[in-house]
């Protein structure tokens, strides 16, 4: 008896037939079988498990429906179909699994209505259905009615009181239900043949009369209008062209300016705003009227996917809030480019702060490198852990950790890897701005994981510790990289040579425990590297334990 299937982030090319299932799980109540990129379809023999209570396939490469045989699995709690390339809509009949707690279909492309037999499912705690394409009005029944916006953001053509979207008619307007009132007390059930001809022909005639005056007069008037009309046409055609080819969105009401003001500055924008450039596009600092200030990142149209899909995405990175990571206010499209409406931090960049000489740009000290430490590892385990559907970022580095005013860390440009470049153009396209971050795996097949994700930030640990770039020149020169110089002098037992030489008032201690979780994150082996919640564990419990307690007096609260 097959009571739970776990198949997760796997590489079985194959369909999925209850036999072939009954061969490969043995009857156990925990069934996990990680790193197989399960390929194929499901099969309607699925159904044939009857008293399946777990399936567990999300994270792989099944394409195809969803089967209606599922709804035989009548003893199924949790059913987990998320990050799969699943079409077509959602079965009506998963209304009849009335055992079931988790429903997970995130992260495919379903489209459709969604049924409102779902509402049955009263033992429903986990509904997610976010990032696909379903469409019209969430039905407001039974347990449906009981789940809010995180369980069904990403699908744009979605509304209902559930993600406070008011759905409109045919005509446009947001639709409103007529008031039931009863007429039983005042007309009859039914009247005589007779009498209604007879208000059949009154209403005809009187309608008759009614037209005869009112044509002629509404004729008269609408001349009189075309004329004058005819005077604004070019301007009220210029006005309809500029919004109809500029679309703003922001998230959450975060930008508190008239739309109008918001894409008069966008519009404005040029080279003498431009504070920097990246492998996204160039980035602007857009000031506002009351001095408030945005940091803009401008994207040429050329990009994968189509435009439902990139605001689909955005949607999602948009309703992603963390102390540190950098928030992404709203999104502007224009004819030519896209526009991506973030918070302006002045302070720059880490890279900045460890590369960069001048007055203005003092060394950091060993305190707030440890702070910069951990709040970035805080940042990458929320997109890691916290967030539904999870974000791999594939391309941490220093320039991607900007500082505020109190040198608080901000992971910046997450999400976008993902949304415009396909994988094998980010490894090609990125690998000159980051050589030296990326993970082994990464580099040799093209596919970004959370493991990659952890390498990468094992090489800020490092480049914080040392103040050295990744592919600094002196570890050219010896044929390594940051992590195999490392190895090369802990293995000469000389700790003290890796330090950054400005770094005054550095804890020995401290040190030590950041080189041995830099060196764990850096593991050639994926599989030995611990999950970036395990990394801010470790930094939190072992490296923050031998501070002074009043070393994170003013930085305590996260959200």
């Amino acid at each position: 008896m097959i009571v739970e299937i776990s198949l997760v982030i796997g590489k079985l090319l194959m369909s999925l037939p209850a036999s072939g299932l009954e061969s490969l799980v043995t009857p156990r109540t925990n069934g996990n079988l990680p790193y197989m990129q399960l390929g194929g379809i499901i099969s309607p023999s699925i159904g044939k498990l009857s008293r399946l209570q777990r399936l567990a396939l999300h994270q792989n490469s099944l394409h195809g429906y969803i089967p209606h045989e599922i709804a035989n699995c009548t003893q199924l709690r949790a059913l987990y179909l998320r990050s799969n390339y699943l079409q077509g809509g959602i079965p009506s009949d998963i209304g009849s699994l009335s055992a079931l707690t988790i429903l997970d279909l995130s992260s495919n492309s379903l489209k459709g209505v969604i049924p409102s037999s779902i509402g049955r499912l009263s033992l429903l705690r986990l509904l997610n259905l976010s990032t696909n394409f379903f469409t019209g009005e969430i039905p407001d029944f039974g347990i449906l009615s009981t789940f809010g916006r995180n369980s069904f953001i990403g699908n744009l053509d979605l509304c209902g009181h559930q993600i406070n979207k008011p759905c409109r008619t045919s005509m446009g307007f947001p639709a409103v239900l007529p008031h039931a009132e009863s007429d039983e007390a005042t007309v009859p059930l039914k009247r005589p043949s007779h009498y209604i001809k007879g208000v059949i022909i009154g209403a005809m005639s009187t309608m008759g009369v009614a037209l005869i005056v009112l044509v002629p007069f509404l004729w008269i008037r609408w001349l009189s209008k075309k004329e004058r009309a005819a005077k604004k046409y070019t301007e009220v055609k210029k006005q309809v062209v500029h919004e109809s080819s500029t679309k703003l969105i922001t998230f959450h009401g975060d930008l508190p300016y008239p739309s109008c003001e918001i894409i008069e500055k966008l519009e404005s924008l040029d080279e003498e705003d431009v504070v920097g450039s990246g492998g996204f596009g160039t980035v602007y600092r857009m000031v506002m009227n009351d001095c408030g200030t945005y940091a803009v990142k401008k994207i040429d149209g050329s990009r994968k996917g189509s435009d439902q899909v990139f605001e689909r995405e955005l949607e999602i990175l948009g309703c992603i809030k963390h102390i540190n990571l950098v928030n992404l206010r709203g999104y502007c499209s224009l004819p030519a480019s896209k526009l991506l409406i973030y918070d302006f931090l002045a302070m720059g960049s880490l890279d900045d702060f460890l590369h960069e000489q001048g007055p203005e740009k003092q060394p950091l000290d060993w305190r707030a490198r440890i702070r910069i430490a951990l709040g970035s590892a805080r940042g990458i385990s929320y997109l890691h852990h916290d967030c539904s559907p999870k974000i791999v970022h594939r391309d941490i580095k220093s320039s991607n950790i900007l500082l505020d005013e109190n040198l608080e860390p901000h992971v910046s440009d997450f999400g976008l890897a993902k949304l415009l470049v396909d994988d094998d153009a980010h490894v090609t396209t990125v690998v000159a701005g980051t050589f030296g971050y990326l993970a082994p795996e990464y580099l040799q097949s093209g596919r970004a994981t959370e493991k990659s994700d952890v390498y990468s930030f094992g090489v800020l640990l490092l480049e914080l510790v040392t103040g050295k770039r990744p592919t600094d020149p002196e570890f050219v020169k010896r044929g390594l990289n940051v992590v195999g110089w490392m190895h090369a002098l802990l293995g000469e037992n000389k700790m003290d040579d890796i330090v950054d030489k400005r770094c005054k008032d550095v804890d020995a201690d401290t040190v030590e425990a950041i080189l041995e979780i830099a060196a764990k994150c850096t593991d050639a082996d994926p599989d030995n590297r611990p999950s970036m919640s395990q990394v801010l564990q470790f930094l939190e419990q072992e490296v923050m334990s031998p501070c002074p307690s009043d070393f994170y007096e003013s930085h305590s609260d996260y959200s």
